[in-house]
């Protein structure tokens, strides 16, 4: 017999996201990952003009993909705002 799985709703459909910085509701950046591909985002290496969102619980970082993130107004969202988009 088929075992159905409970159907996740692909809330990220379409949606390239960049990970970066610590986390806090997941064990570890791969389980955020894990999460945003379940809602059918992509998850990619490094910020472009394609990325539409970048995650970073430190949103004033100076790091090189928050300032590559702010130069091509892709959104930085926190671990935070990304929960709300997916619940």
């Amino acid at each position: 017999p088929n075992v159905v799985l409970e159907e996740i709703p692909k809330t990220l459909n379409g949606k390239t996201f960049v990970v970066t910085g610590f986390v806090n509701h997941y064990k570890n950046r791969d389980e955020l990952k894990a999460d945003i591909v379940t809602h059918g985002g992509t998850v990619v290496g490094s910020v472009s003009s394609k990325t539409s969102y970048l995650i970073n619980n430190d949103i004033n970082s100076t790091s090189s993909k928050n300032q590559k993130a702010k130069s091509l107004n892709v959104p930085i969202i926190s671990e935070d705002q990304f929960l709300e988009m997916i619940h």
